[in-house]
């Protein structure tokens, strides 16, 4: 998939960049934190209209959430926690985002048709993320799908810079959701593949799934 040979590309430089942010003291939680910073000022710059600058600053946050994971690894900092609050932060990045494109849309632009496609990329981002996070706690295997986190930024980032928002919501609408369901329909794959597998759900809430310990570092996917 484009998001793993994006990550690898992109970690290749994270690592050298690791040590110089070592030599400033920098955590990996710090720097999670600086680019959901930068991303709500991407945010910020996209209500008011302000197109490319928005893009190339959401391209800096971006870095910074592979800049985290690579000074973790390097300065030996890998904690559960560490990637707790880089999923976490990730989720209200892009939350920002979609506010931001949602206040340009509908109270500058006044263009109430894409403020339903704002609506439907953020919750198909946010079911990308669900479903994988989901589908992890009880075991599944759920890297797969066209449409990562790092294929979202890439969509964003080029609207932005390019002046075609609009096309890029569409974008948005349409392949996050389809990945949602992709998805799903790995984790069903998988298990139909298990022996004495069932149609009926057995299981009833959030509540009552069990759920193994979480990895203890970051994730090597994107959600």
């Amino acid at each position: 998939m484009f998001s793993r040979l994006l990550q690898a590309s992109v970690r290749s430089g994270a690592q050298r960049l690791a040590a110089a942010a070592r030599l400033a003291r920098l955590s990996p939680n710090t720097i999670t934190m600086i680019g959901l910073a930068l991303t709500v000022a991407a945010a910020v710059l996209v209500a008011l209209d302000l197109l490319l600058p928005a893009g190339l600053v959401l391209l800096l946050a971006g870095s910074m959430d592979i800049l985290d994971g690579a000074v973790a690894r390097v300065s030996g900092r890998v904690q559960k926690y560490g990637a707790f609050l880089d999923s976490t932060a990730d989720r209200y990045g892009e939350g920002a985002i979609y506010i931001g494109m949602l206040y340009l849309f509908l109270i500058r632009l006044h263009q109430d048709p894409q403020v339903f496609l704002v609506v439907a990329s953020l919750l198909g981002s946010l079911l990308v993320s669900y479903v994988r996070a989901r589908a992890q706690s009880l075991g599944f295997t759920c890297d797969g799908g066209w449409f990562a986190r790092p294929e979202r930024i890439v969509v964003t980032v080029l609207g932005l810079c390019l002046g075609q928002l609009t096309i890029a919501v569409w974008v948005l609408a349409v392949a996050t959701n389809l990945t949602a369901v992709q998805r799903i329909y790995l984790v069903w794959s998988q298990h139909r593949s298990q022996p004495g597998s069932g149609e009926g759900a057995v299981e009833g809430g959030d509540g009552g799934a069990p759920r193994p310990a979480a990895e203890p570092h970051r994730p090597a996917a994107a959600s």
